[in-house]
């Protein structure tokens, strides 16, 4: 078809379907055209078309009504269809970053929470009760700790700082947005919180070895009250966490 012949096509303003300007009727539709009519008609533009929402069949944005299912369009409608050809893909919803303040609640990150505290003494009741109950055992095979005692305080030193690198690290991988086990953080406190009370525990061995000597039992049981005043610390800790975390 040439240039000229195109320029004289026209849309049947009931189908939509592309007819000519010197025509009377639609041959597609049937529909009748007066003279005024078809004066008035547009050179049609095909991109202006969209689907029927009811048949799927492709009408001119200018009718009314669909000429293949006779679906009557508001003007509401005719704009939805008009939108729904010119929407763009939607971006893809960006993960959110998690902000370094962003840490889970509930995890502790300060050594004076009750369950760091807690743990620790836990950890001195058990060893410091064991070793009580255990001392004549010990006494065959350990060098004595008044000549060894710098090797002895090193040893509590080592762990403490153990704790202190591992809280450093699972710190800053929550910030970062890492994963790191819930427990990490608490529990390398409560390990160098220890570290810190047994090293108390080999400056002060000369007393507790004159206890020793006069009862064992009566150690053994002062570091089990230590034992029990622990338990009840990590309690009163979870306790609280939860009455923070339920809704007031």
């Amino acid at each position: 078809m040439s240039p000229e012949q195109e320029e004289e096509d026209a849309a049947c303003p009931v189908c939509g379907k592309t007819v000519g300007l010197d025509v009377m009727s639609c041959p597609y539709c049937g529909a009748e055209f007066e003279e005024e009519e078809t004066a008035a008609v547009e050179i049609v533009d095909e991109s202006e078309s969209a689907e029927c929402p009811v048949c799927g069949m492709m009408v001119s944005l200018s009718v009314s009504s669909c000429p293949n299912c006779g679906a009557e369009f508001e003007e509401e409608q005719v704009e939805e269809i008009i939108e729904v050809e010119e929407r763009e893909v939607p971006e893809k919803v960006k993960t959110k970053r998690v902000e370094p303040r962003e840490v889970a609640f509930g995890i502790p990150t300060s050594i004076v929470d009750f369950r760091v505290i807690g743990i620790a003494l836990i950890l001195v009741g058990i060893l410091g009760a064991q070793v009580a109950a255990m001392i004549d055992w010990y006494w065959k095979w350990v060098p004595p700790i008044e000549d060894n005692l710098a090797m002895f305080v090193m040893l509590p030193v080592v762990v403490l700082i153990i704790g202190l690198l591992i809280f450093m690290l699972a710190k800053k991988a929550l910030a970062a947005g890492g994963k790191v086990p819930g427990s990490a953080p608490g529990l390398s406190l409560s390990v160098f919180l220890f570290g810190i009370i047994a090293l108390i525990v080999m400056l002060m061995w000369n007393p507790i070895n004159s206890a020793l000597e006069s009862s064992k039992a009566g150690v053994a049981g002062g570091f089990l009250l230590i034992f029990v005043v622990g338990v009840l610390l990590v309690f009163m800790g979870m306790r609280s966490t939860s009455e923070k975390r339920s809704p007031a």
